[in-house]
């Protein structure tokens, strides 16, 4: 279900009174103009948004749409130069530790009022080293979807499930795919790193007796249980249509295929009549948390950013009318809190947005960039049969990690 956009201009107008963001900064320019950088792929999402706080406040704001996969090199490039944007939009959180350490983000100071209507989990992802980097916009987390005639109960624990029954993500014989298990892996009380109250650090949390734990979990059940490797996208959309599976870990992405199908199986499927979404149970006994992504807008430090203006254009985008935009547009789930309980009249989105209650960020922190291939190479090697000694394996990978990280 859509909802209809309302009194936009007037939300706006109430805002421009003051912003609920305060950095301190340089006054507003005579002539105020803004340039934006966002994903080419998400500009739609955007312009709606843009354009209205735009006329609402009296400032030109050029809204540019780049290559994502190649932004975060120009900016570091542009920025420096005095070239670049004042805001960047529609960027992951993870990118904060590796933007903020090339010293091309302006960290900003939320104010309680702006705090308490974002959702915590999303608005720490842009928190780095104890500093707020950026705001988030909307968010996607994973969960456990569930055909309705095979399993009309939510499980509470993975011994609920039967082996044959569930397939975790598409992983692959040779890469696994450690982001669909990490709820698998939480749930043994082993995060990818430690956290504190300033955000992750960069000290392994999995290479302790917990993480051998569930590496020897993982060789216990092998494909048998979680699904054979290279089972394939179009198998898996079949296999929770049909009954053949009963259980899948996935996400928001996989929905549209599962309602409408594939050239494997066209029927229709409607969510809590034919299948369901629930949270991801146990299966070590702690709280099972996947892997939250989020999406959201930084304020450069180029030397002439306008962060009066920026700082109020990024608030309003971080409010309820702009979430609410954010879900008519493209069906994504609010950062902002207002937005999400208007967006959860949507089944879809009221299902994944409680499956993912405790989702924690995914690492935002540069050392992140050591870990997936070790990492998921090493699930791979255990799932499929191919390791002697699943514990000796999972601590040469730990080590191999820890090495590349201290460099």
């Amino acid at each position: 279900m859509k909802i209809r956009k309302s009194s936009i201009a007037a939300a706006v107008a109430t805002l421009a009174a003051g912003a609920m963001l305060a950095v301190s900064t340089p006054a507003i320019a005579d002539t105020p103009n803004l340039l934006v950088w966002v994903d080419s792929a998400r500009k739609a999402d955007f312009s709606g948004p843009v354009a209205t706080w735009a006329k609402a406040n009296g400032v030109t704001v050029t809204l540019t749409g780049k290559d994502f996969g190649t932004v975060r090199d120009a900016l570091k490039t542009a920025v420096p130069a005095g070239t670049g944007p004042d805001l960047l939009i529609a960027a992951a959180h993870d990118w904060t530790g590796n933007l903020a350490a090339a010293g091309v983000l302006r960290p900003v100071t939320l104010s309680a009022a702006t705090t308490s209507t974002l959702a915590s989990n999303a608005l720490q992802a842009f928190l780095f080293n104890g500093k707020q980097y950026g705001v988030p916009f909307y968010t996607e987390n994973i969960a456990l979807v569930r055909n309705l005639k095979k399993a009309p109960k939510a499980p509470t624990t993975g011994a609920q499930i039967k082996d044959g029954q569930l397939l975790v993500g598409t992983y692959g014989a040779v890469g696994g795919d450690p982001y669909h298990f990490y709820p698998v892996q939480s749930s043994f009380g082993a995060p990818v790193f430690n956290s504190t109250s300033k955000g992750w650090t960069s000290t392994l949390g999995m290479d302790g007796a917990e993480g051998t734990k569930f590496a020897q979990y993982l060789a216990t059940k092998g494909q048998k249980f979680f699904g054979k490797a290279d089972f394939g996208w179009d198998n898996a959309i079949c296999g929770i249509k049909s009954g053949t599976l009963a259980y899948w870990i996935t996400g928001p992405w996989a929905v549209s295929s599962i309602e409408g199908g594939n050239s494997k199986c066209t029927t229709k499927s409607v969510i809590n009549k034919d299948y369901a979404v629930s949270a991801i149970p146990s299966f070590g006994g702690k709280t099972a948390q996947q892997f939250m992504g989020a999406k959201g807008g930084f304020i450069t430090n180029s030397p002439a950013t306008d962060v009066v203006n920026a700082t109020q254009l990024l608030t309003y985008l971080a409010g309820k009318e702009a979430g609410i935009e954010y879900f008519n547009v493209d069906n994504f789930t609010p950062a902002n809190k207002a937005a999400l309980a208007v967006a959860s009249s949507d089944p879809v989105i009221a299902a994944f947005a409680a499956a993912g209650k405790n989702a924690v960020p995914m690492p935002n922190i540069v050392a992140m960039d050591s870990v997936w291939d070790k990492w998921g190479k090493t699930e791979a090697k255990i799932l499929t049969g191919k390791s002697t000694n699943p514990a000796a394996d999972w601590k040469t990978m730990t080590s191999a990690i820890t090495a590349l990280i201290k460099g």
